[in-house]
C-alpha cells in the first residue's frame, strides 16, 4: 500500500507535468494564431524551435535528477530515450557493425519518456554528416532518422550524388557523377533510381536528353553525337528503338524504324551530300543498309523499284526513266545483268543483254 508521502510526491509530479503541458499548449495556440493570421513563417519556425528546446531541457533535467523516488525502470526508460536517435540511424542504415561510427550527429528527434508514445516533436530537415556502414559519406538533411531533403552522398567507389532525398532514397531532382568516365547525369530520380526526365553528359562529348526508366534511356529522347550527328525518337531499354529521325552532320537524314540502335525496318533516307545529293530512298533497311524491297529516286527524275541487298541493287527490278520509258531486268552488284526489256512511251519494245 502506498504511503501518504508517496501520494503527495505523485500529485506534485503530476502538477509539474500539467504545468509544462499547459505552457506548451499555450505556445502552440499562439503559433496556430500566427499561422491563421499569415504571420512570418520564420517567426513561427523560431517559436517551434523554442518549444522543442524547452522540452529538451525538461527531459535533460529529468534525466539528470537524483531524486531517489524515481523508479529504476523509469531511469532505464529515460536513458533509452536519449539513445533512440542513434538507434534510429543504425536501423535505417541496416547497420550490423556495432563498431561503425555516425559522426557529428545532432538532435533531430526528441522523444517523450515513453518510447512507444506517438507524440513526437521533431526539428524537420536538420543537417547532418555521417558515415554509413559500408563507408559512404552523407552530408545533408535528415528527417525521422532517414535522409530526406537536400543532401550529398560520396560513395566508396568515387561516385557522387547531389540532390533531393526522400525516405532514405535518391528521389526528386539530382546530379549523379561517374568519376571513372567523367560522365554525369542531371535530372529526375525515383526510389533511388534514375527515372523520369534527365540529361546525360558523356566523357566523349556525346549527350542524351529525354526519358529514363530504371537507369535506362526509355521513351522519347534526343541523342547528340560528338561528331555533329543527332538522333531524335523512341528509346527502349537504353537503345534507339521504334520510330525516329537520324540527322547527319553532312546534311543527310533518315526517318523511319530503328531497332537495337540501328536503322532497321521501313524508312526514308534523304541524301544531301556528294554525288547523291538530292536523291532519296524509300523502303526496307537492315543495319543502316538498303535491304529487301525499295524505291530509289534520282534527282534527275528517274527511279528504280526492286530488290536491294547490302545497300545496293541486287535481284529483280524496274528502272523508270524521266521520259516515261520502263526497263525491266536483273541486277547484280548494282549493275544490270542478263536480258533487259524496255517498254517505250511510243509503244515500242526493245531488248538488250548485259
Amino acid at each position: 500500500m502506498s504511503s501518504k508521502n508517496d501520494k503527495n510526491i505523485s500529485n506534485s509530479n503530476l502538477s509539474k507535468k500539467e504545468d509544462v503541458l499547459n505552457k506548451i499548449a499555450n505556445k502552440l495556440e499562439n503559433i496556430v494564431s500566427d499561422l491563421n493570421s499569415k504571420s512570418d513563417i520564420n517567426k513561427v519556425i523560431k517559436q517551434l524551435k523554442s518549444i522543442v528546446l524547452n522540452i529538451y531541457k525538461y527531459i535533460e533535467e529529468k534525466n539528470t535528477s537524483k531524486d531517489k523516488n524515481i523508479e529504476p525502470s523509469k531511469e532505464m526508460e529515460n536513458e533509452q530515450s536519449k539513445k533512440s536517435l542513434n538507434d534510429e540511424f543504425s536501423n535505417n542504415s541496416n547497420n550490423s557493425d556495432k563498431n561503425s561510427n555516425i559522426s557529428n550527429i545532432n538532435s533531430t528527434t526528441l522523444n517523450s519518456s515513453n518510447n512507444q508514445d506517438n507524440n513526437i516533436i521533431e526539428i524537420i530537415h536538420k543537417k547532418e554528416v555521417y558515415k554509413t556502414p559500408n563507408g559512404n559519406i552523407y552530408d545533408g538533411e535528415i528527417k525521422n532518422g532517414k535522409r530526406e531533403g537536400k543532401g550529398t552522398m560520396i560513395y566508396t567507389n568515387g561516385y557522387k550524388y547531389e540532390g533531393d532525398w526522400k525516405n532514405g532514397y535518391r528521389d526528386g531532382k539530382g546530379i549523379y557523377y561517374d568519376p571513372t568516365k567523367r560522365d554525369r547525369y542531371e535530372g529526375d530520380f525515383k526510389n533511388g533510381k534514375v527515372e523520369g526526365k534527365g540529361t546525360a553528359f558523356y566523357d566523349n562529348g556525346d549527350r542524351y536528353e529525354g526519358d529514363y526508366i530504371n537507369w535506362k534511356k526509355h521513351g522519347k529522347g534526343v541523342y547528340y553525337y560528338n561528331n555533329g550527328d543527332k538522333y531524335e525518337g523512341d528509346f527502349n531499354e537504353g537503345q534507339a528503338e521504334g520510330k525516329g529521325k537520324y540527322f547527319y552532320k553532312n546534311g543527310d537524314r533518315y526517318e523511319g524504324d530503328f531497332k537495337n540502335d540501328t536503322a532497321e525496318g521501313k524508312g526514308i533516307y534523304y541524301y544531301n551530300y556528294g554525288e547523291a545529293k538530292g536523291n532519296r530512298y524509300e523502303g526496307s533497311l537492315k543495319n543502316w543498309n538498303k535491304e529487301g524491297k525499295g524505291i530509289y529516286y534520282y534527282r534527275n527524275g528517274d527511279r528504280y523499284e526492286g530488290d536491294f541487298e547490302n545497300d545496293i541493287k541486287e535481284g529483280k527490278g524496274i528502272y523508270y526513266y524521266k521520259n516515261g520509258d520502263r526497263e525491266m531486268g536483273d541486277y547484280l552488284n548494282d549493275k544490270k545483268v542478263g536480258k533487259h526489256v524496255t517498254l517505250h512511251t511510243n509503244g515500242k519494245i526493245s531488248h538488250k543483254i548485259y
